[in-house]
């Protein structure tokens, strides 16, 4: 089903069409319903038609599911019943063994990682590589843990050094690779995600450790 023929495929051309229109509001309240009632379903659609096509491929589960972040089981739930696919529960609860789930901060980490590990591939001896590599890696160890102070902690290591870079270097785009400006890309996501964020999943961390009988974490 790839190609022209692929639903999947106007369904992303109709997202990137809301998406453009988004942005072009000025007022936030129309933009949280462009991406409540349009935004939001129509992804969960194209990731199932996506899916589809997949599985019309050849794909198996085992394949397709790492892909999309659900295990086999759950992802073959989903696309068998006759909703959308959705990867996204997020949540701020240390109940639920995931203390920030999958929100910006964490698909900011995440996506970083992809993008350090994609430089680290081809560029290892890249200076954006060289500085911020071990710092990336840390991150990433941290996401697989519980300790909140020690995922933030990370992550603000991460903008700290690539703070001192850019004050010691100042902005060179022109000079970086591909690889390079998509890390840098991914940094800028990954800072205005810990922003917006950070201080909410703290604050949730030790309002839980106190109901919990413990201390902040």
């Amino acid at each position: 089903m790839a190609g022209a023929q692929s639903h999947a495929r106007f369904l992303l051309q109709r997202i990137a069409e809301e998406a453009q229109h988004a942005t072009e509001l000025d007022d936030p309240l129309e933009q949280a319903h462009v991406i409540a009632t349009l935004l939001q379903p129509y992804s969960g659609w194209a990731l199932r038609e996506a899916v589809l096509d997949c599985r019309d491929a050849g794909a198996q589960w085992s394949k397709i599911a790492p892909e999309v972040g659900l295990s086999q089981a759950v992802l073959s739930r989903q696309v068998r019943g006759t909703g959308p696919v959705v990867t996204i529960a997020p949540r701020y609860s240390t109940s639920q063994d995931n203390l920030d789930a999958q929100t910006p901060l964490r698909l900011a980490a995440t996506s970083l990682a992809q993008r350090m590990t994609a430089l680290a591939a081809h560029g290892a001896g890249a200076p954006t590589a060289e500085h911020l590599y071990i710092a990336v890696m840390a991150m990433t160890q941290a996401q697989a843990t519980l300790h909140v102070a020690l995922i933030l902690r990370t992550i603000e290591e991460v903008l700290r050094i690539a703070d001192g870079i850019e004050q010691a270097h100042g902005p060179a785009a022109a000079a970086l690779t591909e690889a390079e400006r998509g890390v840098w890309a991914g940094i800028c996501e990954l800072r205005t995600a810990y922003e917006r964020d950070h201080g909410a999943i703290r604050m949730t961390a030790e309002l839980d450790a106190v109901s919990a009988g413990e201390g902040p974490r």
